[in-house]
């Protein structure tokens, strides 16, 4: 008899039978008996767009742990699913799947893809925030019951922290998305999250005592600092920097593109001071000139801890490590520098059609603002000589 014309068994029913039968309501559902007595149900069905037309079937779980309207429902999703051209049986493998992985096996994956899409200082950039506030409350979690709650309590303890709490949303909604897109989640929690204002561009820049003070530390931050005032680049870079990235001859310090934000390569010009600085530098057997351990193997990494130690000892204040760059670049500015050529040295971006057509690398302008930063940061430190000069001090 078809399908359509079954009559739907009650539960009653299904209870009394003794061999597998048709139970009506949804086509292809079955309840099948087994020797001992023992019943399940079944569900026989087709997959719409199937060149073989072949008749498959899917379990739906034993009788009576589920019932036998559960069993209908189940029957219908699953019949749903087959109409569309999708086979039920996937559709539930590729669930199962996904309740599996964690947050912890999701989060590495996704950071693996990303060392290869990635600069290294955007990649170690997520890193740190994956592991301070995402894995440190989910990282066993399933990575499907991460809800739209979850993520807006992480964002939500970063309120004080304006720019952090913009990243973060923005790492958080590219990690989810790469998710949905590989199918280990249906959508992305961060969707219906609003996104962060964008936060006002921070215009701290270093006093002259501020900067006369950073020259009396000893510490290994404390020298890097230094050295980012000196050539206006970026912290995380310096902390990597290799002696083999050095050509202290020429005077010239070349960051690969890996290690650029801009993803591009970046020749920085050191002044003679800087050079002086890093020539009597203890180089160590690891191929970092701020390495960590005895080898000096592992790039710096204490960013956070020199910091405090520094503001402990009266060296810095409110400062922070990125403020040096704005502070070089407002220092070259007071030198007379064009802001063509410290975009150059920034490695910031030529806005609009000029971007696009301008090619000039600005070689030599880019050290002519490097020894303008210099001399004005010599002329700073030489006031404290000259006053210690006359009010009878001698100068250290």
């Amino acid at each position: 008899m078809a399908q359509s014309r079954l009559r739907a068994l009650t539960d009653k029913q299904v209870q009394a039978l003794v061999k597998t039968t048709s139970v009506g309501g949804v086509p292809g559902l079955e309840c099948c008996v087994s020797p001992t007595g023992t019943k399940a149900w079944r569900l026989l069905y087709r997959v719409a767009g199937d060149p073989t037309h072949k008749r498959r079937s899917l379990g739906l779980g034993r009788y009576p742990i589920v019932g036998l309207a559960d069993a209908r429902r189940r029957a219908t999703l699953a019949l749903r699913n087959a109409s569309d051209g999708k086979d039920p049986k996937h559709e539930r493998e590729a669930g199962g799947r996904k309740c599996a992985l964690s947050v912890e096996a999701a989060v590495a994956a996704y950071l693996e893809w990303c060392a290869n899409n990635n600069s290294v200082a955007t990649n170690n950039d997520k890193k740190s925030f994956f592991k301070k506030h995402f894995l440190n409350l989910h990282s066993r979690t399933p990575l499907v019951s991460v809800s739209r709650k979850d993520v807006s309590a992480i964002l939500d303890n970063l309120n004080d922290r304006p720019a952090r709490r913009r990243s973060a949303y923005s790492y958080l909604r590219h990690f989810f998305q790469w998710a949905a897109e590989r199918e280990f989640i249906d959508t992305n929690p961060c969707l219906v999250i609003k996104t962060p204002k964008t936060v006002p561009a921070r215009e701290r820049v270093l006093t002259d005592d501020e900067i006369r003070s950073l020259w009396t530390g000893a510490s290994v931050l404390s020298i890097m600092a230094r050295l980012q005032l000196m050539t206006a680049q970026r912290i995380g870079s310096i902390g990597r920097m290799k002696w083999d990235d050095l050509d202290l001859k020429c005077k010239i310090w070349n960051i690969p593109a890996h290690d650029m934000k801009s993803a591009k390569s970046h020749a920085v010009p050191l002044s003679d001071r800087a050079v002086s600085l890093l020539s009597n530098w203890p180089r160590l057997p690891g191929p970092h000139v701020f390495g960590v351990g005895s080898d000096g193997a592992k790039a710096f990494n204490g960013r956070s801890k020199g910091m405090m130690r520094m503001r402990e000892s009266g060296i810095a204040s409110d400062w922070r490590l990125h403020d040096l760059r704005r502070t070089a670049v407002t220092l070259a500015q007071r030198g007379g520098a064009g802001i063509d050529e410290i975009k150059a040295l920034t490695q910031h971006k030529v806005a609009g059609v000029i971007g696009v057509y301008a090619r000039h690398t600005y070689e030599m302008e880019q050290r002519s603002v490097v020894e303008l930063i210099e001399k004005q940061i010599w002329n700073i430190l030489a006031q404290v000589e000259e006053q210690s000069v006359r009010v009878g001090v001698p100068a250290e």
